[in-house]
């Protein structure tokens, strides 16, 4: 029995591998899309071509989002794969797994980063401006009460000593220059006395001086041996360039990569320019299509207003339909009726009433089950974004495949396509004002209705009085209006019923908002001055080295489970994740809806780097809510709870927005032991129920992101393991990546990247796989400080000179300590589902050999 379970799931889990590897196979060929996108949308510097190939990055954007996170559902929420056998499919690098963030989040935008950088910066100048103003008010007030109290109990104020004259700095001057020279004069007298001292021993040990021709041995010695090492150096230099293994080439004042940025510069420019001039000549396009076609648009709409209105005239009330409501769309359906819905023969004489009753079976015969196949079916992967991509494409062909673009040498915009673009927008504009005309219209014809309705009344009335007849009119006339009312009814009821509406839901219940009547930028200044909003650091995800790399192990699910991810996996999926959500709002909201991510890992392992980088990527508004920032402010919950109202405003209102925690462990530690152990004024935890209160309030499309970081996740464990804290951390966070400690091909990368970035020149003779093999243990911060300690100012002024050796790295590298053990394991295992139990096949005749309990029981008695 129990081998034919674990056949069983071993067949399951086969066959959801194989869907699993169709999908990894889709998500490498979408990267490599995204790729090609990225340059195509990068190097386009036509304006109208660079907005369809932006919505075809856009929805590649989507469509790589919910291929991950399909691929993640399938392997059973496990974050990270291995794409080995695939790359090697399709004859790719392991750095074709790469993602860069989108540069058009940051290129397109520039203007409105560089302003807001330079709003935040006034604040925190006129923050910093204030404080220092604050701070001498306190000490000339601290003063002012020290003098009181001295001259209260009569203490003497030891006046400063008076400022020394003239001739007493001249006289102090005079003196110091004769020590210098003093100073000098010896230093000077002792090098001849220890030339003299050298001399005699020479002279004492026998040794002749040096003719001309011992000297002019010695000195071509000494040259031909320099000379002969320079050139086997070069040698040797020759010969790894030859095979191209030489990573040590001076940069060459001629290199095409330079080129290359003055030609990237140009582009930029130039597409900025075509982009102004497109904006400028929208503003005259679009009031000259209102000149020449507003009139004719006008006409048609009208048309066909009045074309429905007299279709939709009641021929016995003689009253016209009501028009729509704005809130309803207005004239939308009336000029452009959506389709029809295709139905069978059979259903429109039933009218449909049937349809959802289930029709009997006669006796004796049996009914076969319809649809059977289709409630076993396995659940298909969302692609929404896909049709967008075909949307685009064909969008794309239509509008430039018959334009002739080749005397463009500018790439300048087309007036004819500007003109089709903007046509529906002046389009619904004129029908806007067309549907305002025909309410007033409409209005006065059923006034104008109902006054000959009513003055014909009067005149049938006169005339029944004169005869005599006017009782008998009356009692006729209110028959014909409850006759009409009644045929107004059956019509009605003939007409077929409308849909069932779906149950509305119950709108939540608007918050009272105690900072409605002050302003973004009183609010803003406020978060700049406690320092909660500030300049976020530039930084790139290039600082954080590292490279895919091959396993060359098969995949094992059981095995997989303790292997780390590498330092290549949080950098993707940080970006993934944190990043590429944020290119529009039409991504965010329809792509897998990520609220929180969670850094996890060891200390110094770039974090705080991933954080900052991602920020800077995405163009996001910057918002640190860390304890240490908001510890002493804001003290009592109400204004905790306006504090964070106004954080969470102001970053849906600056979207792209970040609210990052450092350490955010603290927030949900209850322990009151660890809490004071913080060495903080306030509890970091109070900010815990309002926080889940406002995230919980996010939605997408809103483009707000939190991120948080913790390298002490073991706080928040009890003595006998995890607790409800974890617990509750854990759920409160959408996403956990876990930030690894570098292995040996990382600190290969790392060791050679932070040397040459603080300043040092390697040569071939540098050995770096010494100290990745010295440094199994040490994080990515450790490695940058040691690098930092050994190339100070004066190291790198006679670098040049004196290349850095190995020696002097391992020299520093035993003055920082190692990873503890203990916290490596807590840090790794953070948030991972508990080990899989293999299936023991013999576990049925161990409990046949082995008697119950019970059975034990009954056989003593």
């Amino acid at each position: 029995m129990v081998l034919s379970i674990e056949f069983a799931f071993l067949c399951i889990y086969f066959v959801f591998e194989q869907r699993l590897d169709q999908f990894k196979r889709i998500y490498v060929l979408y990267l490599q899309v995204y790729r090609k996108l990225e340059d195509a949308l990068d190097q386009i510097v036509h304006p109208q071509k660079r907005r369809f190939a932006r919505k075809a990055l856009e929805a590649c954007i989507g469509r790589i989002l919910e291929v991950k996170g399909w691929m993640v559902l399938l392997h059973d929420n496990k974050e990270y794969f291995n794409y080995d056998d695939i790359l090697l499919d399709m004859r790719l690098p392991p750095d074709k797994l790469d993602i860069t963030p989108p540069h058009f989040l940051t290129d397109d935008n520039k203007e409105m980063y560089k302003s807001r950088e330079a709003f935040l910066t006034n604040a925190h100048e006129e923050a910093e401006a204030a404080r220092a103003k604050a701070k001498a008010e306190k000490e000339a007030e601290a003063k002012a009460a020290a003098d009181f109290q001295a001259r209260k109990h009569k203490r003497e104020v030891v006046a400063p000593p008076p400022p020394l004259t003239e001739d007493e700095c001249i006289v102090l001057v005079q003196a110091e220059e004769r020590g210098r020279q003093a100073r000098q004069k010896l230093k000077e007298l002792m090098k001849q006395k220890k030339m003299q001292e050298e001399e005699l021993e020479k002279q004492r040990s026998g040794q002749k001086p040096h003719t001309k021709d011992t000297a002019v041995f010695y000195l071509q010695k000494i040259t031909l041996g320099f000379l002969g090492r320079l050139q086997t150096e070069a040698s040797v230099v020759d010969e790894l360039t030859l095979i191209h293994m030489n990573n040590f080439i001076p940069p060459d004042p001629n290199d095409p990569r330079l080129k290359l940025i003055e030609t990237l510069k140009r582009r930029k420019e130039l597409q900025l320019i075509n982009q102004m001039e497109e904006t400028d000549a929208m503003v005259e396009t679009k009031e000259k299509i209102k000149e020449m076609e507003g009139q004719e648009m006008r006409e048609i709409m009208q048309e066909r207003i009045n074309i429905w209105l007299n279709a939709n005239r009641d021929p016995d009330f003689n009253a016209y339909p009501a028009f729509p409501k704005p809130n309803q769309g207005g004239s939308k359906e009336i000029i452009d009726p959506p389709p029809e819905m295709w139905r069978p023969a059979d259903e429109k004489k039933k009218g449909g009433d049937d349809k959802g009753k289930k029709k009997k079976p006669k006796k004796g015969i049996r009914m076969p089950e319809a649809h059977a196949e289709d409630e076993e079916q396995v659940p298909m992967c969302p692609n929404y974004f896909g049709r967008l991509i075909k949307k685009s494409i064909e969008a794309f062909i239509e509008t430039w495949h018959d334009k002739d673009d080749y005397q463009n040498h500018q790439q300048k915009f087309i007036p004819e396509v500007l003109k089709s673009t903007l046509r529906p927008l002046v389009f619904e504009e004129v029908r806007i004002q067309v549907d305002v005309g025909s309410r007033e219209l409409l209005l006065q014809l059923k006034k104008k209705i109902a006054a000959d309705a009513k003055e014909a009344y009067k005149i049938a009335l006169k005339a029944a009085k004169k005869e005599g007849k006017d009782k008998e009119f009356k009692a006729k006339a209110k028959k014909d209006k409850i006759a009409k009312m009644k045929a107004k009814k059956e019509a009605a009821a003939k007409e077929p019923a409308p849909p069932p509406a779906k149950a509305a839901k119950k709108k939540p219940k608007r918050k009272k908002d105690p900072t409605e009547k002050e302003s973004v930028e009183s609010l803003t200044k406020e978060l700049v001055t406690e320092g909660i909003m500030p300049v976020c650091p530039k930084r790139s995800f290039d600082e954080y080295i590292c490279q895919d790399y091959l396993r060359g192990v098969e995949p094992d699910p059981i095995k997989d489970w303790l292997i780390d991810n590498s330092m290549a996996h949080a950098k993707r999926l940080t970006i993934e994740y944190a990043v590429l959500p944020m290119a529009s709002e039409l991504v965010h909201e329809n792509a897998p809806y990520v609220r929180t991510l969670l850094l996890h890992g060891g200390r110094k392992t770039g974090k705080t780097l991933l954080a900052h980088a991602a920020c800077t990527a995405a163009g996001a508004t910057f918002f640190n809510l860390s304890a240490k920032i908001i510890d002493g402010k804001y003290q009592g919950p109400k204004p905790i709870a306006r504090m964070l109202q106004i954080v969470f405003k102001l970053a849906k209102i600056m979207s792209p927005s970040m609210i990052y925690i450092e350490d955010v462990d603290q927030v949900f530690v209850t322990d009151k032991k660890k809490i004071k152990a913080y060495g903080l004024i306030d509890k970091p935890n109070r900010i815990k129920k309002a926080l889940m209160k406002e995230i919980k309030a996010l939605f997408p499309g809103e483009r707000v992101f939190f991120l948080g970081t913790t390298s002490n996740p073991q706080d928040l464990q009890g003595k006998k393991g995890p607790s409800k804290a974890t617990a509750n951390f854990c759920k409160f966070f959408t996403k956990r990546i876990y930030t690894p400690y570098p292995d040996y091909g990382a600190r290969m990368l790392l060791w050679r990247g932070l040397l040459e970035r603080h300043g040092a020149i390697l040569t071939h003779h540098f050995n770096i796989s010494t100290l990745a093999y010295l440094s199994p243990d040490y994080s990515i911060g450790d490695i940058e400080d040691i690098c930092k300690k050994i190339l100070d100012v004066r190291r790198l002024r006679k670098i040049a000179r004196v290349h850095l050796k190995v020696e002097e790295v391992v020299d520093h590298l035993y003055e920082y300590n190692p990873i503890e053990p203990n916290l490596h394991t807590i840090a790794r295992h953070f948030g991972k589902p508990p080990q899989p139990v293999p299936i023991d096949p013999d576990a049925d005749k161990k409990k046949k050999g082995k008697p119950d309990a019970k059975d034990a029981k009954k056989k003593k008695k």
